[in-house]
């Protein structure tokens, strides 16, 4: 063999061992990437599975008991109507607080439908408007309400004790109903930092509306301190209440309790613009919430001995209102459409609303004492009811008369015309009693109302009862229904 194959020979060992190092090589480092993505894939799947979820589904069952206490401030505008159609702002001040036990006495498979008894211990507020001030508290006869939420989401608050007063109502039925805040819950097992999107019917009872036609409000599971759980919730909702439409923004925080499976505290920032309705201002305000819930193993005011004796299923009478003018001397009884737009000594006037429309105005007035056991004949009275409409083109159709079960006589008369080239149903009352006591009652509509009016006239009417005079005041006239046709 010569030089040349000689160095060419080793040439190739040399090339042929340094290849199979390197396959060697590439294999190794092949293995150690292959190792590595395998153990990154087990550590974070480990991690993944590891994460710790916390179930936030409530546990709700009959007989619980609870005690809730809330506190609300409101600020802000109220927003009435001005000449030419414009619109004036009135500052306006709430400070609320209300106290109640609380029993759970009913609850669907779905729990969408709950009812529970409450005994509030307190129910009062201060309302300051412009230079004005109220400062109403729940009737002391009253302190029993059954509050309940259908499977719709449709909340009834209404007392067995009897018919609450819209003050009453108004003072119980605030932000944070506790029978809502099991429905802003998500139900399921969620981990830290997870978010669910709020239901709109349980959302609408927790903000005071009666529908949401849309949203966009998050809650989410902030953090876990012991045995509980720490939730955010945040966002927008539209909406309206009463027919009439309603924008608000929401900021809370609230504690569950991962033990009792309950929310335990609230608090919520509450910004809301509500448009001007048929019979109540609109508001532009600013809500602040607190509302503190705990357990409780009994309540004296709810055990059974105290129930058995009442009626805590709604029927047709649990939503009416009682209505006491603070300027008047008589009573009644209305559903929850009337609402008072002015209360004089002279005369007290509602308005019934149904989804935002104006259904019919009603108009009472205390007449001048007649000789005790003299009472008004039906001609009279269709007399002075065709001279009040000569300039309206109207005319009787029907006219009849009475006696209540207290002794009181009601004159009824049903005339129709047309008023600025608008059909309209008027109904004229004239109540009576054997001491001379009368009163003016009439009711104004259009004409395509009155079927959704649906003789609202009758139980207004028919649950009219003087009562003492509240201050001594001038006799007066009786009046040919002008206030009452207006």
């Amino acid at each position: 063999m010569n030089t040349d194959e000689s160095r060419q020979l080793l040439v190739e060992r040399i090339a042929e061992e340094l290849s199979r190092i390197t396959r060697f090589q590439v294999r190794q480092r092949r293995l150690a990437i292959g190792l590595l993505i395998a153990w990154t894939s087990i550590v974070w799947a480990a991690t993944v599975y590891s994460a710790e979820t916390y179930d936030l589904t409530p546990e709700l069952k009959t007989g619980q008991f609870q005690q809730v206490q809330a506190a609300i401030e409101v600020r802000g505008d109220l927003l009435v109507k001005a000449e030419e159609g414009g619109q004036q702002k009135l500052p306006i001040v709430v400070t609320g607080k209300v106290a109640y036990d609380e029993r759970l006495l009913a609850v669907s498979t779905s729990q969408k439908a709950r009812r529970a008894i409450r005994h509030y211990h307190e129910a009062t507020a201060e309302i300051k408007v412009g230079q004005g001030l109220a400062s109403p508290k729940l009737n002391p006869e009253r302190r029993l309400i059954v509050a309940q939420t259908d499977e719709d989401g449709t909340p009834l608050l209404f007392s067995p004790q009897g018919p609450l007063s819209r003050d009453d109502l108004d003072l119980v039925d605030i932000l944070g109903n506790s029978l809502a805040l099991p429905g802003v819950l998500p139900n399921r097992p969620l981990q830290i930092g997870e978010s669910w999107t709020l239901d709109r019917d349980p959302l609408a009872l927790l903000l005071g509306l009666d529908v949401i036609t849309q949203r966009d409000v998050q809650g989410t599971l902030d953090k876990v301190d012991g045995q509980t759980a720490i939730l955010a919730i945040e966002g927008t909702a539209e909406g309206g209440a009463e027919g009439v439409v309603s924008k608000v923004e929401i900021r809370a925080k609230a504690n569950f309790d991962l033990t009792r499976r309950a929310v335990t505290w609230l608090a919520a920032n509450v910004r809301e613009r509500r448009e001007i309705g048929q019979a109540e201002p609109g508001f532009e305000v600013i809500a602040r919430l607190r509302l503190a819930l705990s357990p409780q193993s009994h309540s004296d005011a709810l055990d059974d001995q105290t129930l058995d004796s009442l009626t805590l299923t709604a029927d047709a009478g649990s939503t009416l209102l009682e209505l006491h003018p603070q300027r008047g001397g008589f009573r009644l009884i209305h559903d929850r459409r009337w609402r008072v737009m002015v209360d004089r000594h002279d005369v007290c006037v509602l308005r019934c609303v149904d989804r935002g429309d104006l259904i019919a105005q009603c108009n009472i007035s205390e007449l001048a004492d007649a000789e005790p056991g003299k009472r008004m004949v039906l001609e009279v009275f269709q007399e002075q009811v065709l001279q009040s409409l000569t300039g309206s083109a109207g005319q009787i159709s029907e006219a009849s008369q009475n006696t209540t079960d207290e002794g009181q006589r009601v004159l009824r008369v049903r005339a129709v015309g047309v008023a600025s080239e608008v059909p309209i149903v008027w109904l004229f009352y004239h109540v009576s009693n054997d001491q001379g006591r009368q009163a003016a009652v009439s009711f104004t509509m259009e004409s395509e109302m009155q079927e959704r009016f649906a003789e609202g006239d009758r139980t207004l009417v028919e649950s009219f009862q003087f009562t003492s005079r509240p201050l001594p005041q001038e006799a007066r006239q009786p009046q040919r229904s002008s206030s009452a046709t207006q």
